[in-house]
This record gives C-alpha cells, sequence and structure tokens, in this order.
C-alpha cells in the first residue's frame, strides 16, 4: 500500500477536534416521535454509525426540504447530509462512494390512467416534485414531454397529487411507499425512471 492509503482525511480529523458531526436531515429521510421526539429512519441509523466509528457525538440537524439541507452543507452548517449523488451538485460537495442505491419512480392516485414510468412522460401529464430533490433533478434531465410542477418540500408534493394538481409524485421508492398508505387505492410503480 501507498503512504496516500494510509494518510488520514484532514475531514476526519476535524470532526474528532470539533468531537461532533453534525448530519443534515430532512424529511422524508427520517421520521420524528411526535411524544418524544426521537428522529428514527435509516439516515439516522447511517449518522449513528457514522458518528460512533469516528468516536464523536452525533448532532441531528433537521431541514425542511433538500435544497434547505444543500444550502446548510455549502455554509458550513453541517458536515455531512445524505443525498444522491449528481453531477449537478459535484461542484458545490464532495461525495462519499455510494451506500445505498434508490429507485426513483411514480405514485398516482387510484383513478389514474397512468400505468408506467412511460405512460408518464406525455404531454398534458403534470407530475409533481420537490425542488431541487435528487429525482427532481433526474427527472429533468430524462423527461421529454411532462410538464414538472415544483413543492418545496414533499408533504406539498403529496398535496399537489392529493387534491389532483398533479398527474403523479415522482421521488424515490421509499418515500412514495410511505406516502402512498395516506391516499387510498394509490399506486407505486414498480418501474422506474432512474436507478440512483
Amino acid at each position: 500500500m501507498t503512504d496516500a492509503q494510509h494518510a488520514p482525511d484532514p475531514r476526519i480529523a476535524d470532526l474528532v477536534r470539533a468531537g461532533r458531526v453534525r448530519v443534515a436531515l430532512y424529511p422524508p429521510q427520517y421520521a420524528k416521535d411526535p411524544v418524544t421526539g426521537e428522529l428514527r429512519g435509516w439516515t439516522i441509523d447511517l449518522a449513528r454509525a457514522l458518528a460512533a466509528r469516528i468516536g464523536v457525538e452525533l448532532l441531528p440537524v433537521e431541514y425542511p426540504a433538500p435544497p434547505k439541507a444543500m444550502d446548510g452543507l455549502k455554509a458550513g452548517a453541517c458536515d455531512v447530509g445524505f443525498g444522491a449523488i449528481d453531477p449537478s451538485r459535484a461542484a458545490e460537495v464532495d461525495f462519499s462512494p455510494p451506500v445505498l442505491q434508490f429507485d426513483f419512480t411514480y405514485l398516482v392516485p387510484t383513478d389514474s390512467s397512468i400505468r408506467s414510468v412511460a405512460d408518464a412522460d406525455r404531454p398534458g401529464i403534470r407530475i409533481a416534485v420537490v425542488r431541487n430533490h435528487a429525482s427532481t433533478l433526474c427527472l429533468n434531465r430524462v423527461r421529454k414531454h411532462a410538464e414538472m410542477v415544483s413543492a418545496e418540500t414533499p408533504d406539498v408534493a403529496f398535496d399537489l397529487l392529493r387534491t389532483g394538481q398533479a398527474d403523479a409524485w415522482a421521488s424515490t421508492r421509499p418515500a412514495l411507499l410511505e406516502f402512498s398508505s395516506k391516499l387510498s387505492g394509490s399506486l407505486v410503480f414498480e418501474d422506474y425512471f432512474v436507478k440512483n
């Protein structure tokens, strides 16, 4: 092995000196217990494992949406965040090797004529998206005909779909599955427009 492979990462040394790692989180990456305030979810589990591995305290920093978390990372208000690797963000933040893989797909209401990813990319179809979410950035690159209707948070994007202001909602499969339980008869597609 070369000396470079043994050299400590100065970013880790900074976290050790600080004694904490501030992790940017946004819904639906985690859930908060309404009674205790305890945070739960895969991002919390990964953040705890990271803090334990480095030997520092975990300090979760909650944001309402992905763009706000990205702003926090760029401003130095947090040290680490979880998000999809996207070329458009590479100039703003550093990425680790991937730790998870998500499908980006759609949620549609029960009476929708849209039954696949291909059906969703047609003229006149309105797709709810969360502004600057990784799924939105990917959809923008592959979409040809459908109109994107932007929302600031996942809850607002879901409301656009639920109230008929959008015909489909594009996001990560886990998020859409969670929200589908709030919309009786809704469908999360098996196929995907991007795997990230």
